[in-house]
């Protein structure tokens, strides 16, 4: 049978879908992000999970992060004023200070190609606009342990309270 045939699927099937691990789909329906009918046949224990959960729960992962073009506006501008006494070229310093993250994280985020970077004299450095690209992607917006400058930034701006 198709999965779009059925009505439900398995736990294992939603790890698939999701392209999750077993112990993150675990606490998704232990935390109830997803109604679920446990089953019993017999020795075998099983999840049923309607399809149309899961894919309701994609569509919102697949929003998450994501600014209207006013929201990216509203933060760039935000942003653009905050660096405009930066130079061109931002040393992986002032980008501790601008961010609130340590230079672990930062030189991360150079190596995974999560914000464009140069090696400059052995130092790190990245161009002012690719790095308010990065401030504007889901990945920055969706980090789960946001440093105190991140919030206050957010705060300000007006996309936390």
């Amino acid at each position: 049978m198709n999965i779009t045939e059925k009505q439900y699927i398995t736990k294992q099937e939603l790890c698939q879908i999701c392209n999750i691990s077993e112990s993150t789909a675990y606490k998704l329906l232990k935390s109830k992000k997803l109604n679920f009918e446990k089953c019993c046949d017999g020795l075998l224990h099983y999840y049923k999970i309607p399809l149309c959960e899961v894919q309701q729960y994609m569509r919102e992962q697949a929003e998450k992060g994501h600014y209207s073009e006013k929201q990216k506006e509203m933060i760039s501008r935000y942003y653009r004023k905050k660096l405009k006494d930066y130079p061109d070229l931002i040393r992986a310093k002032d980008i501790q200070s601008i961010t609130g993250y340590g230079k672990e994280s930062i030189r991360k985020w150079i190596n995974s190609e999560k914000i464009l970077g140069v090696v400059v004299r052995k130092r790190f450095a990245v161009a002012k606009d690719d790095l308010i690209d990065f401030l504007l992607s889901p990945y920055y917006a969706n980090i789960i342990r946001k440093s105190e400058e991140h919030i206050s930034d957010f705060r300000t701006i007006g996309i936390i309270q």
